[in-house]
């Protein structure tokens, strides 16, 4: 380990043995006084209701003739730019939908069979393996549905409603990025070269209240469903999506080929997103891995972890897809398994360290069932201690790799190297050596695994080579230890307290198209019943978080039905609820809907509440920009101010 060794990694130049390296941070000092926290792992029990299911309008079909955009043949990007993580796909420019006034000429309304309006978009940019749309929104209607299907896949649509949109951007506001970039949706990704964006509005929302473009999609040149073949040694590359996902180094392990790590690789998910806005406007899309990580209460809080310079920013994880079980059907067959699921609503950014190279994630989706919370060890991994790595490598399917840990490493990063020194009691970084597999570009940000238990994060490696099947490659972790003093408050004291916080449940919104109001249910089953048996309410996605549990909610929030309007009121207020129950009996009392605090606190954001004084019936939103709209938009409905105060997330 002497002197100075350069090689090329997932991106990043290692360069191990350099002296007078700037250090970035290092922990050193709070490692040694903080104590030791191991975790078990928890699988996540079948039957976890998931946000977006499939409703009537959607099976039914749909009708709508959308207005054709196509790009014409990919004339762009043919090698990716040097980033320090895998990217398999760049932006393309749509001019004739760049502003919202243009976005606005193309769009031919309809009228919807809800007697509302609905207009499509149909997107083509010529040899795209996949697309991923950037809508950007100056103003868009909270009970506005925004649907994605694809000419080979109709019945396959994906809905999401204007105010679900709206609370991802709202995110990212919140983080402090006001820009275009975090004014952006990222639509989910769709196979394919084309890609249909249709909008319908209820019934008395104009068209003019509708602000969006299209000024950019996401040409993904790779192929992520299916893996390819890989390329011939020493093949020229003449087009950057022949680039193959799968199995770019013959000596990578395929995990169905071994028996370890039967458990923890179900806990690892393959992440692709969209990167930050480059100073010309454009974005590249890239891959690398994350882990599923329990917490000291088994809450089932989807915590994931990643690297740092993977993902650093809110605006990013709001565009993040997860791909969960991403393996191959057996033993090196190299086709994907059909219980591969994707999950594509994002992420909330909790923490980020550029050294030790650390991202902390919470995912807005629920992890499907099977997935695993994992287990992890923030004890100092010994010496010549035997280790598993598990990862996705070029965006793949999942491998593995055996190797032990060397040594520890002080570690700086810039945007293209890693420089490591050898620091034996002190180092944040753990240098791994493999006996067998290997590490590239895709597998950043990947778990290191120590007796089953995560104990590191990928941040860098030694190049992809073959020679011994990848025995004398090595890879750099920082340590789990080195990033604990910032990651317990999460992980072990329940969000800062040294007490479990309550449960969240997420709670879900509909919208009736008949007389126009809002109607909220924290049951996965009411809500499944009513998409199944009632066409006259809209599913909006899931509208807030409440509190399943009264320690840290308790106030309960009661549920009420006029049986006159068919509308529903929800209110914190014992009095008010007594009064209603003694003063209108029309108004049906059914019960305690979920808790709720009457102050702020623990991370809780306001419930805004109207009245509107023509039909007697309220209207809720914890958005602050849905409230602006409807402040501005309808005089009819009265401002009321805050309710109570729930989540925003879980």
């Amino acid at each position: 380990m002497d002197g100075t060794e350069g090689v090329v990694g997932m991106g990043w130049m290692a360069k191990m043995g350099v002296a007078g390296l700037v250090a970035w941070g290092s922990l050193a000092g709070a490692v040694a006084a903080e104590p030791v926290f191991k975790v078990p792992a928890l699988e996540q029990p079948a039957g976890v209701p998931l946000e977006f299911v499939r409703t009537k309008s959607m099976e039914a079909g749909l009708a709508v003739r959308p207005v054709a955009i196509d790009l014409g043949e990919w004339t762009g990007l043919k090698s990716a730019p040097e980033m320090p993580v895998q990217i398999i796909g760049a932006s393309r420019a749509v001019q004739q939908a760049r502003s919202s006034a243009q976005t606005a000429q193309l769009l031919q309304w309809q009228t919807s069979a809800k007697g509302g309006a609905v207009a499509a978009l149909s997107l083509r940019s010529g040899g795209a393996e996949a697309l991923r749309l950037g809508l950007l929104v100056e103003q868009l209607p909270g009970s506005a549905m925004l649907r994605l299907y694809t000419e080979h896949q109709p019945a396959a649509v994906f809905e999401i409603a204007g105010q679900r949109v709206m609370q991802i951007l709202q995110a990212n506001r919140d983080a402090g990025d006001d820009s275009e970039a975090g004014r952006t949706w990222w639509a989910p990704s769709s196979s394919g070269e084309q890609v249909t964006l249709e909008i319908e509005l209820p019934p008395g929302t104009a068209p003019e209240q509708l602000k969006v473009s299209l000024p950019q999609l996401m040409h993904i040149y790779q192929n992520l469903s299916l893996p390819l073949d890989r390329l011939e040694a020493g093949e020229e590359q003449a087009d950057s999506k022949a680039m193959p996902v799968g199995n770019p180094v013959e000596c990578h392990l395929d995990v169905n080929c071994y028996s370890q790590a039967t458990t923890e690789r179900k806990g690892v998910a393959r992440m692709a997103y969209v990167t930050q806005r480059f100073a010309d406007g454009s974005y590249y899309y890239g891959l690398c891995t994350g882990s599923l990580l329990n917490d000291a209460q088994g809450s089932k809080t989807p915590y994931f972890l990643t690297a740092a310079h993977c993902m650093s920013t809110q605006t990013l994880a709001s565009a993040l897809e997860t791909d969960w079980f991403y393996t191959s059907t057996r033993c090196a067959s190299n086709s994907l398994s059909p219980s591969s699921v994707n999950l594509r609503n994002g992420a909330q950014l909790l923490y980020t360290s550029a050294n030790p190279d650390v991202t902390l994630l919470k995912l807005n989706d629920a992890p499907p069932a099977g997935a695993v919370f994992l287990g992890w060890d923030s004890s100092i991994v010994p010496d010549n201690s035997v280790v598993v790595g598990v990862h996705h490598p070029s965006g793949g399917l999942q491998k593995i790799s055996f190797g032990a840990m060397s040594s520890r490493y002080d570690c700086s990063l810039d945007s293209k190297n890693v420089f490591c020194s050898f620091a034996p009691s002190t180092g944040n970084y753990y240098y791994v050596r493999w006996s067998m597999g290997l590490t590239q570009q895709g597998s950043s940000g990947s778990p290191l695994f120590h007796n089953g238990a995560v104990t590191g994060v990928l941040t860098g490696a030694s190049e992809a080579s073959c020679r011994a099947n990848g025995a004398g490659a090595y890879s750099f972790y920082p340590s789990l230890n080195s990033v604990m003093p910032a990651l317990r408050k999460w992980l072990v004291d329940a969000g800062g307290t040294q007490t479990p916080v309550a449960g969240r449940m997420p709670v879900y919104r509909f919208y009736n198209t008949q007389n126009g109001t809002h109607f909220f249910t924290a049951s996965a089953q009411e809500r499944d019943a009513v998409i199944q048996g009632n066409p006259v309410y809209q599913y909006e996605n899931i509208g807030f978080y409440a509190s399943t549990q009264t320690a840290a909610a308790p106030q309960a929030v009661y549920r009420f039905y006029n049986t006159t309007t068919g509308s529903h009121f929800f209110t914190i207020n014992p009095e008010e609820r007594a009064f209603v129950i003694a003063t209108y009996p029309q108004f049906n009392v059914e019960g305690t809907a979920w808790y709720a605090r009457q102050a702020a606190g623990e991370g809780s954001v306001p419930m805004y509440r109207f009245y509107n004084t023509l039909t007697g019936a309220h209207f809720y939103t914890t958005n602050p920009v849905e409230r602006d709209f409807v402040v501005a938009t309808y005089p009819q409905f009265l401002f009321e101010g805050v309710a109570y105060y729930v989540w925003g997330s879980q």
